[in-house]
């Protein structure tokens, strides 16, 4: 973890010098950084699955502009995210111990926390200056790639073919003891939403101005890894704050 964590804080470091060298040398390039909350969710969209509750999550990360004519950018981000949400399956579930003994399990929910990074890139749409403030709105595209997922499962009978079902990494080998034979719960690898926002910059001196905005974030990637019979799509709202610089 402490290797994972420098190599994080190195490359911030790299790419925030990076970006502020060619800030300095091009006026039309703008680099920043931003913290944003968001509430997610499954949308499910086969019938055996129910949506029981959203998540909190958060992300971090740099965000640069690219303005390329006087109110229109290319924006593009590097964030570290996390998303989640909840489902309860309406079909009886299956589960063997080790002496093939098959139990059955009614209400099973599975609430997932899942991490990405993230890759979003998009159009920015920006009015022109009304005193310190400026109104933007972008819609683009997020790539996000699955670091880190993992469940909590429960249900009347869980606990009894389990051995405290709670932080599973679902998409990790050696939990495969936590398996249900008639449900893959392992995660898709990839992300691919569109995503839509709008918000504000709050011109402060020179080229630095805070950030603010609402986004929109929604997948078209069926979120499960390889179970056709049950399929949901991950959406969230965030609320966005930042500086560029």
């Amino acid at each position: 973890m402490k290797l994972k964590s420098i190599a994080y804080k190195g490359f911030f470091a790299l790419l925030i010098i990076t970006s502020l060298e060619a800030n300095a040398q091009d006026q039309r390039f703008r680099v920043g950084m931003k913290f944003s909350g968001n509430l997610s969710w499954f949308s499910p969209v086969s019938k055996n699955i129910d949506r029981v509750g959203t998540t909190l999550g958060y992300s971090y990360g740099l965000m640069g502009d690219y303005n390329f004519q006087k109110y229109y950018a290319l924006s593009a981000e590097l964030l570290f995210t996390e998303i989640g949400g909840s489902m309860q399956h309406r079909d009886l579930l299956m589960s063997k111990n080790d002496s093939s003994t098959v139990k059955n399990h009614s209400d099973v929910r599975y609430d997932y926390r899942l991490k990405y990074v993230q890759l979003p890139i998009s159009i920015k749409f920006k009015t022109k200056e009304f005193g310190y403030w400026t109104y933007w709105a972008q819609f683009g595209t997020s790539p996000s790639f699955l670091t880190t997922a993992i469940a909590d499962i429960s249900g009347k009978t869980v606990e009894s073919a389990f051995d405290d079902p709670t932080n599973i990494r679902v998409n990790k080998k050696e939990n495969d003891d936590y398996h249900f034979t008639n449900f893959e719960d392992k995660v898709f690898l990839l992300r691919m939403p569109l995503m839509i926002g709008a918000g504000v910059e709050y011109k402060l001196a020179g080229n630095t101005s805070l950030y603010g905005g609402i986004r929109v974030d929604n997948d078209f990637i069926n979120t499960f890894n390889a179970d056709d019979a049950t399929n949901a799509k991950s959406r969230f709202v965030s609320l966005n704050v930042g500086v560029f610089f």
